[in-house]
């Protein structure tokens, strides 16, 4: 009997890093990558939003619409889960260097250019499997948090540049990756001095990418990353104001009151999240700046302290595991 309606348990969502020569042809000869497809990680939700942005041409004559035209096309990719690797860190930093003879490290650094990544959306319809394989995804915005009894987890937004769809569906391949906890992971700011109680953390990274069309075409001729930014939140109990309210205030731990000038940045700020199987993720940023902090008082409630604000930099995200070679770029276009 052919079953005709699934539930997501019966999907398979995979990416693969593409040739970055695709993007010097027509998206209509946007191949898929020859990559080893992976999955995103465990416990992943995605989400594509299609987009025709059509437009109603309206005339003297008629209250009515004469003509409808489908104008730029636009498609979004919205991937979260667990967090239990960090190989997408490619699509969000832009370049990986691999070292090590076991542990390996796998050394994530900014780049200019964003290598894009096909994804396999699979749906296992028995007789009538289907499949969306989205061409061109760039990351737009990464973020990464973690709270107090919670694992970590990861949000993807990536727009993407075409899409074919197909009746037949990629095998799942299951994340054997251990996942990373709270449980695992602490804040330093700067580096070496530990934020005591943190209750979360999130890291958000944005891209701002911008589609790129020609006459022509309705389908993105590039999709270019302006501005980098990174921007974090961290939620700590509060049991002294020589921690974040002190660095608030001038970029140092021992200023009582803000400062007449500009403020000074901190240097530096670590995350570390580790598992159970001794893997490490470090990320590292400097030119940290607090933007805003508050601190609500209520019986009911442990006092905590929320603070926000951004770094200017990222040095690097050094993910060490027992795997030789991070993914890379295919090269499977002449």
């Amino acid at each position: 009997m052919t079953q005709n309606y699934i539930s997501g348990g019966e999907s398979v969502a995979l990416l693969a890093f593409e040739d970055p020569d695709n993007w010097d042809d027509d998206a209509i000869v946007h191949v898929a990558s020859n990559e080893t497809f992976i999955p995103f990680g465990q416990g992943v939700e995605t989400s594509v939003t299609r987009n025709n942005n059509a437009e109603r041409v309206y005339g003297v004559g008629n209250r009515n619409a004469t003509a409808t035209v489908n104008t730029a096309y636009g498609g979004t990719l919205s991937a979260n889960g667990t967090l239990t690797h960090a190989w997408w860190l490619l699509g969000v930093l832009g370049s990986v260097a691999d070292a090590g003879s076991g542990p390996f490290t796998h050394t994530y650094t900014e780049r200019n250019a964003l290598p894009s990544f096909t994804t396999k959306l699979a749906y296992e319809l028995g007789d009538t499997d289907a499949q969306s394989i989205l061409l061109g995804c760039r990351i737009n915005s990464c973020t990464i948090s973690a709270a107090v009894n919670e694992v970590a987890k990861f949000s993807l937004e990536c727009p993407y540049r075409y899409e074919i769809l197909g009746t037949i569906a990629s095998t799942n391949i299951a994340d054997t990756e251990p996942v990373f906890s709270f449980v695992h992971g602490k804040v330093e700011i700067p580096n070496g001095t530990v934020i005591a109680a943190v209750q979360s953390i999130e890291l958000t990274i944005v891209n701002n990418l911008e589609n790129v069309y020609e006459v022509g075409s309705r389908f993105a001729r590039a999709i270019v990353a302006k501005q980098r930014e990174y921007n974090f939140k961290v939620t700590a109990a509060f049991n002294s104001h020589t921690k974040l309210l002190t660095y608030f205030f001038n970029g140092t731990g021992s200023a009582t009151s803000p400062s007449s000038g500009s403020g000074t940045e901190i240097a530096t700020m670590q995350l570390t999240f580790t598992n159970d199987d001794g893997d490490i993720l470090e990320i590292n940023l400097t030119g940290i700046h607090f933007n805003e902090e508050t601190l609500p008082q209520n019986q009911n409630e442990v006092v905590k302290e929320d603070v926000t604000g951004w770094a200017r930099a990222l040095t690097n995200v050094v993910y060490t595991n027992g795997i030789a070679i991070a993914p890379k770029e295919a090269t499977n276009v002449p």
